[in-house]
């Protein structure tokens, strides 16, 4: 997984790769679209959630192979959900797109060693808090109207 951390003040903030954000843009899409039961085309995921559709045709396929997505072939083919939007965590989603977090460590030499068990215990913390994210409730939030503020 890509993470680049930055201190600002008192916050740690946390970047995450522009695949996963089109991944999460995709899955969204579909759960959108779950209670229908109908298939979506990769051209009108990526139209209704500006992603490049030759990069969304690969993030498809590896939400795919987790099991988190499926296809079907045809005419009538597209993409739906693997599994339950309850079900679904931002871990999984992180996971099946950029690999384990903070796996493996940029520097893997004989100084790190000492380094290792905070590098580990960070990745713990930041698997735990994005295994409270379901897809559910990143559904819900992006479906929430625009709100002004004057």
């Amino acid at each position: 997984m890509i993470v680049r951390f930055t201190t600002i003040g008192l916050g740690v903030y946390m970047n995450i790769s522009s695949r996963c954000e089109y991944a999460c843009r995709a899955m969204v899409e579909l759960a959108m679209r779950l209670e229908s039961k109908e298939t979506v085309t990769s051209v009108t995921i990526a139209e209704r959630r500006h992603i490049p559709e030759k990069y969304l045709v690969h993030i498809l396929l590896q939400l795919k192979r987790a099991g988190l997505v499926r296809s079907i072939r045809g005419a009538q083919g597209g993409y739906m959900l693997g599994r339950d939007p309850e079900t679904i965590l931002l871990l999984d989603i992180i996971e099946a797109i950029d690999g384990p977090v903070l796996s493996p460590l940029p520097v893997d030499d004989e100084m790190s060693n000492k380094l290792r068990p905070i590098w580990e215990n960070v990745a713990k913390n930041i698997e735990k808090h994005l295994s409270g994210i379901t897809l559910r409730q990143i559904m819900d939030k992006a479906a929430l109207p625009n709100m002004y503020y004057i």
